[in-house]
């Protein structure tokens, strides 16, 4: 089987594995690869979906090596340690997977967060405090949200009644409240001005246009077990 790694460095006997970088990943063809294995967080487990997604490139099982603060697609699909993944495809085994649910947001795709609200000025002043010894692992969010809550709790209710607002977290998969989506099949939001500051998966990003258009675009396999 063919492997491509990205951000750590792998060796499985007998099979044909390609160690590289994010960047130099882009450079790369997906023909006859079986298997990416992706180590870091949720935001570059989504560029690099993203890349594959609007490259039109043919769409290899996804290997998480869960390295980021949170690793919430890893943790909802109970993605066991690499080591173990590895021990299993060198002992023959072919690691079993569940579909990921891909979503477009205009010219970004994400795979379980997009939003305006108050999720974006969470990830933005907790990369502020990626410091010393916030640097690393989720103590960082943990912090920004304690010190935000005084400005969250009274103007919440105000962003919940606000049209160009909102909130979507896909793993829930059980309900839409207001402006905040747990089910997305299409849905368009026009936000009434252009260069809006959005966080798609723990990613910051500027969409150019007003409208933001959404809908559930693809699926992708991810290593379970």
């Amino acid at each position: 089987m063919k492997f491509i790694v990205i951000n750590t460095k792998v060796s499985l006997s007998g099979h044909d594995v390609i160690n590289t970088t994010e960047k130099e990943f882009h450079d790369l063809s997906l023909k006859d690869v079986d298997y990416l294995i992706i180590s870091g967080g949720d935001g570059l487990l989504r560029r690099i979906i993203e890349y594959i997604i609007f490259s039109g490139q043919p769409k290899p099982k996804i290997i998480i090596d869960a390295k980021g603060s949170f690793n919430v697609i890893a943790k909802k699909h109970l993605v066991p340690k690499l080591s173990k993944t590895l021990k299993k495809i060198e002992a023959g085994e072919m690691p079993e997977t569940k579909s990921q649910d891909v979503y477009k947001l205009n010219d970004f795709i994400f795979l379980f967060s997009a939003g305006n609200m108050f999720d974006a000025l969470h990830i933005h002043f907790s990369e502020m405090l990626r410091i010393g010894f916030l640097a690393k692992g989720p103590l960082k969010y943990f912090v920004s949200t304690i010190l935000l809550l005084p400005v969250m709790l009274p103007v919440t209710p105000f962003l919940l009644f606000s049209k160009k607002r909102f909130f979507i977290f896909t793993p829930f998969k059980s309900f839409n409240f207001m402006n905040f989506y747990t089910k997305v099949d299409s849905l368009k939001i026009d936000l009434k001005n252009g260069y809006n500051l959005l966080e798609i998966d723990g990613d910051l990003v500027i969409i150019k246009e007003s409208v933001l258009d959404i809908k559930r675009l693809d699926t992708i396999e991810i290593v379970y077990k």
